[in-house]
């Protein structure tokens, strides 16, 4: 019995001495380790949810540092101001509406489509003719009988096109020399709706010398019902009609001179306009560098050219 409790003493004293020693370890260690210092955890901040108009008319909102407004983007203080277009002025004059197979003027329209229109154009200046010349119109674009009437497109609704109907009732047209004025060849005075290319008639060079030349272009141009003719008679009796727009030798048009002006050296005593219901006018060109040619005995031009 003794035996026991003295086994049982033994373990017992082992025991504390076991945990004498792994005490004295632990106690070593912690002694000897660097514990880092406390540091605060910092808190987030959250900003408020405001923003900022910029001159440029856009917008910035508050940064999470110090909570400041972005700063805004640049504004140029001098931009570049964007042109503006400019306005298609709507010409003045009379709205015709044709359709598809009607015609106006010079202008028969055969096609309507969306932006444009196609069709057939009959010219009657400065030569008239009974054949069309196909044409192509968008807006804004022009067809013209070559000088007294235009139309110009400005508008397509369905199968409808818009125009402006422009006539100009005083503008000088480039038709020519009335019937029977008279010519001056080597061969004597000729109708002028006689003469024919080859033929040889009198002319002036740019020295004013009289000299001989031949043809080498006629015309002979329709006119209408309403045309007028410019009737000059000189004090030395010569006398011609031409078209208002016909040029003569020094630079000017008939439809340019009046009663006192000079002529070819003569005075005029009469300058009118009167109606021509011969249906044609007619007009020549000489070879050489002038055109010129005595009409009726008064130097005149051609048109030529």
């Amino acid at each position: 019995m003794s035996y026991q409790k003295g086994f049982i003493s033994i373990i017992v004293l082992a025991g504390i001495v076991v945990v004498a020693i792994i005490f004295s370890f632990t106690a070593g260690y912690f002694a000897n380790k660097q514990i880092a210092p406390w540091t605060p955890i910092s808190h987030y901040v959250a900003c408020t949810q405001e923003a900022k108009l910029c001159p440029d008319g856009s917008y910035v909102s508050r940064t999470e540092q110090n909570c400041e407004f972005a700063k805004c983007p640049e504004v140029n203080p001098n931009p570049t101001p964007t042109p503006s277009p400019a306005p298609t002025p709507i010409p003045n004059g009379k709205q015709i509406s044709l359709q598809e197979g009607q015609k106006e003027g010079s202008l028969l329209v055969q096609k309507i489509y969306s932006d444009y229109v196609t069709g057939l154009n009959f010219p009657e200046y400065p030569l008239a003719t009974t054949q069309g010349f196909p044409i192509t119109l968008h807006i804004g674009e022009t067809a013209s009988n070559g000088c007294t009437i235009t139309l110009t497109l400005i508008s397509i609704q369905g199968n409808t096109a818009t125009f402006t109907k422009k006539t100009y009732a005083n503008k000088i047209c480039p038709i020519c020399l009335a019937k029977n004025t008279l010519i001056d060849t080597p061969n004597g005075q000729i109708p002028v709706q006689n003469l024919q290319k080859g033929m040889s008639i009198w002319s002036q060079d740019k020295f004013g010398n009289r000299i001989s030349l031949v043809i080498i272009k006629t015309s002979k141009t329709p006119v209408p019902s309403t045309h007028q003719m410019v009737h000059i008679i000189l004090d030395d009796k010569r006398e011609i009609f031409a078209s208002p727009g016909h040029p003569i030798g020094d630079g000017r048009v008939f439809n340019d001179l009046s009663v006192g002006d000079i002529l070819n050296g003569s005075r005029i005593v009469v300058a009118e306009k009167t109606s021509y219901n011969k249906g044609y006018t007619y007009d020549i060109l000489p070879s050489g560098d002038t055109g010129f040619y005595f009409a009726n005995g008064i130097l005149v031009d051609s048109t030529l050219h």
